[in-house]
C-alpha cells in the first residue's frame, strides 16, 4: 500500500464481499460521478459493481457495440477495471487487455477505479515481468494481448520541471485490494 501511496494512488482494502459494492459506491459518490463504464471485471463480481453502481449511468463496456466505446469511455466520470496482478515493490499495477475497452475505460475516464485482488500481488519487477511473459505465451498468436503497467494517475512534467497529474489520463486511481476475492 506505501508504494501505491508514494505513486499518489490511493488504495482501498476490501475485506468482505458485501463491503466491495459499498467501497466502490463510496468512491464514485466521492467524485460526484454520475457517468461510469466498467470493462474486463469478471463476471462473479459484475454484480457486485452493479449493485455498488446503482442509480448511475452504468455501462458493461463488453456490451457496447464497438463502434460506441470511444464515446462512452470519453463520456464516463469513472472507469472501473481489474487487474490482472500488481508489482507490491514498485506500486505498478497491471492489466491486461485483449481488445480497446479495457485500455479506454482505464485512461479516458478522470477518476480509475481498479480491482485487484490482494493474492495476485507480486513481490518485484522480475515476477512482474516472467508473470507478463507467461501472459503473453501462453495466449494465441495473432490474439495477443496489451499488457499496460499502471503506475498512478496521469502525469506529465514540463520544460520547467513542473509535475503535473491528470493531464492526459486520470486525475486520480483508486485500487480496491480485495482480500476475500479467490486465487487465480
Amino acid at each position: 500500500m506505501v508504494a501505491l501511496r508514494d505513486l499518489k494512488a490511493e488504495p482501498h482494502a476490501v475485506v468482505t464481499k458485501p463491503s466491495t459494492s459499498q467501497i466502490l459506491r463510496f468512491l464514485v459518490d466521492g467524485h460526484h460521478a454520475k457517468r461510469v463504464v466498467v470493462a474486463n471485471v469478471p463476471s462473479a463480481l459484475r454484480p457486485l459493481v452493479a449493485d455498488g453502481l446503482r442509480g448511475l449511468s452504468v455501462q458493461f463496456l463488453e456490451e457496447v457495440p464497438s463502434k460506441d466505446v470511444v464515446k462512452a469511455c470519453a463520456d464516463a466520470d469513472v472507469g472501473v477495471t481489474w487487474a490482472e496482478f500488481a508489482i507490491a515493490d514498485d506500486g505498478a499495477v497491471v492489466e491486461v487487455a485483449h481488445d480497446d475497452s479495457a485500455r479506454l475505460a482505464a485512461s479516458l475516464p478522470i477518476v480509475h477505479v481498479v480491482l485487484l485482488p490482494t493474492e495476485r500481488l507480486v513481490q518485484d519487477i522480475g515476477e512482474g515481468m516472467a508473470a507478463a511473459g507467461q501472459l503473453l505465451r501462453s495466449s494465441e498468436p495473432g490474439h495477443r494481448p496489451t499488457i499496460t503497467f499502471i503506475s498512478g494517475p496521469s502525469r506529465t512534467g514540463d520544460i520547467e520541471l513542473r509535475l503535473l497529474y491528470g493531464v492526459h489520463g486520470p486525475h486520480s486511481l483508486h485500487v480496491m485490494l480485495l482480500d476475500w476475492y479467490p486465487g487465480r
